[in-house]
């Protein structure tokens, strides 16, 4: 073989071990959701539609803006981001409590969860793996979103879009429609 057929071998070579480090996102496997219980308390929910998930991350964002924002003297506070890890790995429809601190449904907290502040952030909620190799699409939310919603109702986002729809359509529905 000669030097410039190496050089174009070795070239590619390079550059398609390169490729995987610039610029991917993690392939979106799912949902992510909010509910609520019959209590009011808050429910993270994702819905995988194939591969797995088995982490979830809860942040606050920015204060919330808006006519309905109330921003809490506090709202300039450090983000703290909670995080669970699920006993399996989840392949289908999963919820567990975001505020109590023995998490549930077989999620636990990585440490105490932080309790959502009345009129003071934007929280986004996603599911992801380990290894980063899938996730969910996010869904951002307020406490007055929280409740607006009932029992039985899951609010999530589609792309830009936020539905809210039945737990039962959501399950039955939402991977049809990505």
């Amino acid at each position: 073989m000669t030097t410039w057929p190496r050089r174009a071998l070795l070239t590619v070579l390079v550059l398609s071990s390169l490729a995987p480090l610039t610029g991917c996102t993690v392939p979106v496997a799912g949902f992510t959701g909010v509910t609520v219980t019959a209590e009011g308390e808050p429910l993270g929910v994702i819905l995988v539609c194939h591969d797995r998930i088995d982490e979830a991350r809860l942040s606050p964002d920015e204060p919330a803006t808006g006519p309905d924002a109330e921003v809490a003297a506090d709202a300039k506070e450090p983000a703290h981001t909670d995080a669970w890890t699920s006993a399996e790995p989840v392949t289908g429809y999963t919820t567990w409590p975001l505020t109590a601190p023995a998490g549930g449904g077989g999620w636990t907290p990585d440490a105490p969860p932080q309790a959502l502040k009345e009129g003071q952030r934007l929280y986004t909620l996603y599911g992801t793996t380990h290894d980063s190799s899938w996730s969910t699409g996010s869904h951002s939310f307020t406490l007055a979103d929280l409740r607006k919603l009932r029992p039985d109702q899951v609010a999530y986002s589609d792309g830009d879009e936020v539905r809210t729809t039945t737990v039962a359509d959501f399950r039955a529905h939402a991977c049809e429609e990505s």
